[in-house]
């Protein structure tokens, strides 16, 4: 459960070349906001607990999206990296998500639909 927002967060880590661009915790913290509206989209999560911690990151300074870029980010770069992730098992990827503040699980069963969805919304593709 401590990898909320990893899984999406080293995928971000991994197209940004692990440069200064995108320093580890801010890549988490965009992956964290990333898991809670994958869970509100897969109606596990309250709208209004993925709003607070969006609204709490961005009064401590800490990113809620990704820095610009000289080039766009693709979805299947994204999942590419996702795939390498240490959490996959039997090629499925492992999320950390939620069901509110402080009630995080794992699940493998997120729809690829569900998932390329939000992952587009969330890079504005």
């Amino acid at each position: 459960l401590l990898n909320l927002g990893h899984t999406f967060g080293h995928a971000f880590e991994a197209e940004y070349k692990y440069s200064e661009d995108l320093l580890h915790g801010e890549a988490v913290a965009i992956g964290i906001s990333l898991a809670f509206e994958l869970s509100v989209e897969l109606g596990l999560c309250p709208k209004n607990d993925s709003e607070r911690v969006l609204k709490h990151f961005k009064k401590v300074g800490l990113p809620t999206k990704l820095p610009a870029r000289n080039h766009s980010l693709k979805y299947s770069d994204i999942i590419t990296h996702m795939r390498k992730d240490k959490k996959v098992s039997k090629d499925k990827i492992t999320f950390v998500l939620t069901r509110g503040i402080g009630k995080s699980f794992l699940t493998q069963d997120v729809p690829t639909k569900t998932l390329e969805k939000t992952i587009k919304k969330f890079l504005n593709l």
